[in-house]
């Protein structure tokens, strides 16, 4: 079996860390999917701007592992708890596709501008199907440990500096930013340090912040 992209995300998120853990879940995250050669073609997007949403069938390019694991550690168990890799869509997998669910927002040419993903900037792309809200959907459906999305329990707080250069961003780059850090980001095994000064880039911006109980702090945006 030969698989190969069909396009690639273009995403604010340039860095696997502070990716919200399902797509979804944050809305102000945009990315554009451009479609490559010899897929390029606005024939095989005819119709597409119909539908709201999509599914995006994706490679997790920088999570391939050498050896099968076939337990994981799932953020939302605390990231200590094992279960099953076949029971979760952690992106270490025998085989590294993960499938998303993203709205729609626009359609030029033969790229795609999308909202509410959860892509690493220059994911390869496998497919595109369109979201059919009667096949899709299931109200009745249980979901296990994830059954219910996960709240955005922090509160974020800008530094002095920070907050300066905050008031000079886009505002989607704003919404951006506070959404991302509200959604705790961090590893679930990474919570007994005050002092730990995480960051990530979005953007092209360096977000560095402090986190203490339901609170985050940016200390600087560079």
């Amino acid at each position: 079996m030969y698989i190969e992209p069909i396009g690639i995300i273009h995403s604010c998120f340039k860095e696997k860390f502070g990716i919200p853990r399902q797509s979804g879940l944050i809305q102000s995250a945009t990315a554009t999917l451009e479609l490559l050669p010899p897929y390029n073609v606005e024939e095989a997007l005819r119709g597409i701007e119909e539908f709201s949403h999509l599914w995006i069938v994706f490679a997790f390019h920088e999570s391939v592992t050498e050896k099968f694991q076939p337990t994981v550690r799932p953020p939302r168990l605390g990231g200590n708890t094992r279960i099953g890799v076949f029971a979760t869509r952690a992106p270490f997998r025998p085989n590294p596709i993960g499938l998303s669910v993203v709205e729609l927002k626009r359609v030029n040419g033969t790229t795609l501008e999308l909202a509410g993903g959860d892509f690493l900037d220059e994911t390869p792309v496998l497919d595109i199907k369109p979201y059919i809200p009667y096949a899709d959907s299931i109200p009745a459906a249980h979901g296990a440990f994830a059954n219910a999305a996960p709240d955005a329990i922090n509160t974020v707080e800008f530094s002095p500096t920070a907050y300066n250069i905050f008031q000079t961003l886009e505002k989607h780059q704003q919404q951006l930013i506070c959404d991302m850090l509200s959604y705790n980001p961090r590893p679930a095994y990474q919570t007994d340090d005050p002092n730990r000064l995480f960051g990530t880039r979005v953007f092209d911006l360096e977000i560095k912040w402090l986190h203490t109980d339901n609170t985050v702090t940016v200390e600087s945006i560079s």
